[in-house]
């Protein structure tokens, strides 16, 4: 049997739900978004830490 008072229960469920789901999707892509802005910092850092060879004529 349908029950109209239980239709506000069930929706506010579903969207506890709705934003538990979509604040773990947007915590992950920010978490790896961060882990490639440090990739990339560090590979940055490393290129200008290396020394630089020239070539001396012989």
């Amino acid at each position: 049997m349908y029950k109209p008072w239980s239709w506000g229960l069930a929706s506010n469920a579903r969207a506890v739900a709705n934003a538990r789901t979509a604040a773990t999707e947007l915590s992950r892509a920010r978490i790896e978004r961060d882990d490639v802005d440090l990739f990339l910092t560090e590979l940055h850092l490393a290129r200008i830490a290396l020394p630089r060879v020239t070539q001396q004529p012989a």
